[in-house]
């Protein structure tokens, strides 16, 4: 008698992959763990220098604003009379301590001989004695 066969047929890929593998094991847990760890101490340097750099830029951008400011305030002067050298500090908004300093040249001009009088803005820093930032512009001077 001849009886049919049961053809057999492969399983499930599903039913595979549960026979084959039954989960995330705890070794490769921590082994991904440590990984990330490894990735996570490779950038922790990275990010310190960055928020150092955006810090040290953010000081330079104030020191360099005060300065065009006094040096606009500088362009003002007409005489002699007004010129207006002195010290100022200043904290800026992450409570950095600055100093402005403006220092002006000689004048002494006649109607007949105006001069060009130098002004000189330098910016420091209070806590470490860095000049942030130095300029210098020269101002018209007609008369005393």
């Amino acid at each position: 008698m001849n009886t049919p066969r049961k053809r057999e047929t492969a399983p499930p890929v599903a039913q595979q992959l549960r026979n084959s593998d039954d989960g995330i094991g705890l070794i490769e847990i921590v082994v991904s763990m440590l990984l990330l760890a490894i990735l996570a101490t490779a950038l922790v340097p990275v990010l310190l220098s960055g928020l150092k750099q955006a810090s040290s830029s953010a000081t330079l951008a104030t020191a360099t604003q005060l300065a065009n400011d006094e040096l606009e305030r500088a362009r003002s002067w007409t005489r002699c009379s007004d010129l207006d050298p002195g010290n100022t500090s200043i904290t800026d908004a992450r409570a950095v301590e600055l100093t402005m300093s403006t220092t002006v040249g000689s004048c002494s001009p006649s109607p007949e001989n105006p001069v060009s009088v130098p002004v000189k803005v330098v910016v420091t820093r209070m806590d470490t004695n860095v000049v942030v930032t130095s300029t210098t512009t020269y101002i018209f001077i007609a008369e005393s």
